[in-house]
């Protein structure tokens, strides 16, 4: 199987408790990445416009053509329904997420629950997610995260932001490659104790619908399966 990760960075910058980010949408696109044998930068200033927008989703799909298995992190959820709004491909962008392996809604669909991407590198002793870049005037930002990309964008602080993308697409791939070979994830949960979900194969999440649903009656939210797929068209006569 020939993986290639995705992954990008909005550029609409939200308040600090801002719930659900889609309740700010328009979210905008300011940078967007691949990882395979190389990494691949799509980047806009402020932002990738519709037209460049549409351009990441046709190149993607040529991706897809060439034989290529896209794999995210919470990409089903979020990645491609943000590139989907902003390009306004949704039929196109609900193809590549429902055929794409999502590493997160392999955990969350047979857990009940939302693991973070850190907490799986950790697990898999890969490096962890990027929290340390340096900044155009050489001083260090040593916690960095993904919620403050969009306003080190806007200051143009593109050298920083890009760093800390690399960082997302190339340890996703790494975690993708390590899940195919050991057939698990593991992390460390916040008590401490070891944690892991089988991954028998990588699976698409059009074939993780097909994971039985775990028993989440002790939770008082737990994520809906609906929630990930609810803005592809005709999701429900696709899965």
């Amino acid at each position: 199987m020939k993986l290639i990760s995705f992954d990008l960075e909005i550029s609409k910058i939200l308040p600090e408790f801002s719930g659900n980010l889609f309740e700010h949408a328009p979210l905008g696109i300011s940078c967007a990445a691949v990882a395979h044998d190389e990494v691949e930068f799509w980047q806009g200033v402020p932002q990738l416009s519709k037209e460049d927008s549409q351009i990441l989703v046709k190149e993607l799909m040529a991706f897809a053509s060439d034989g290529y298995t896209f794999v995210t992190w919470n990409g089903c959820g979020f990645d491609f329904r943000v590139l989907a709004q902003e390009s306004g491909m949704f039929e196109e962008c609900g193809d590549l997420a429902l055929n794409h392996i999502d590493l997160m809604l392999l955990v969350t669909f047979t857990k009940g629950w939302f693991l973070g991407l850190d907490k799986a590198l950790q697990g898999a002793n890969i490096s962890g997610k990027v929290h340390e870049v340096t900044l155009a005037n050489g001083e260090i930002l040593a916690n960095m995260d993904g919620g403050m990309a969009p306003n080190l964008w806007a200051k143009e602080e593109y050298d920083a932001v890009l760093t800390y993308l690399r960082g997302d697409v190339e340890q996703t791939l790494a975690l993708a490659r390590l899940v195919q070979e050991s057939k698990s994830i593991r992390w460390t949960s916040g008590r401490g104790k070891p944690q892991s979900a089988s991954v028998p194969r990588l699976m698409t999440v059009k074939e993780c619908f097909d994971i039985p649903e775990p028993d989440t009656s002790w939770m008082s939210n737990p994520p809906q399966r609906k929630n990930f797929v609810s803005w592809i068209p005709d999701w429900e006569e696709k899965i």
